[in-house]
C-alpha cells in the first residue's frame, strides 16, 4: 500500500491574522508581505497594542533567513575598491575592501555606497579653499562669450 507524502505544514496564525509571530517556522513571501504592510499600518499608532504588535513583527522578520526576506537573491563576489581619501565602506562594524562574497542586495547597497561617496568628493573644494578645476566652468569660451559680445554691441 502506497503511503501519501506528507502535508506541508499549515502556517499557523495568530489572533490578529498574521503568520506566527512566535518561532521559527518558515515564512513564505506573501507572509511576509503581510508582515511588512501590517507593519506599515500600525507603526505610527500611538496605542500599546499597536507597540506591542510592532515590536512582535520586528522580531519576527530580524529571525527570518534572507532566503526568506529575498528569495532567488544569489551570492556574488565583488571587488570593493577603496573610497577617496582612504576610507573603507563600513556597515555594521563590518569593512568592506577588496574582494568580497556577499548577497547581490547587499552588494548593490555597497556599490551604491562607493558612487556616492566618489560624487561627494568629486564635488568637495580643494584643501585651500578653491574649486577643482573640472568643477569650474569657463565662461570665455565658445558660444557664451559670442552672444555676450552680441548683447553688448546690440
Amino acid at each position: 500500500m502506497a503511503t501519501l507524502p506528507p502535508k506541508p505544514p499549515v502556517a499557523a496564525r495568530d489572533a490578529d491574522g498574521l503568520p506566527a509571530l512566535e518561532g521559527r517556522n518558515r515564512l513564505t513571501p506573501a507572509q511576509v508581505e503581510a508582515l511588512n504592510r501590517t507593519y506599515r499600518d500600525v507603526v505610527l499608532a500611538d496605542d500599546e497594542d499597536a507597540k506591542a504588535l510592532t515590536r512582535r513583527i520586528v522580531a519576527r522578520l530580524r529571525r527570518c533567513s534572507h532566503e526568506e526576506l529575498h528569495p532567488g537573491c544569489p551570492r556574488v563576489v565583488v571587488d570593493v575598491p577603496q573610497l577617496p581619501l582612504g576610507h573603507f565602506v563600513q556597515i555594521n562594524d563590518r569593512v568592506y575592501i577588496g574582494p568580497c562574497e556577499m548577497w547581490l542586495c547587499e552588494a548593490q547597497q555597497v556599490l551604491g555606497l562607493v558612487h556616492q561617496a566618489r560624487a561627494v568628493e568629486e564635488a568637495r573644494m580643494r584643501e585651500d579653499g578653491q574649486a577643482k578645476p573640472q568643477n569650474l566652468l569657463d565662461l570665455d569660451r565658445g558660444g557664451l562669450a559670442a552672444r555676450a559680445r552680441a548683447i553688448q554691441s546690440a
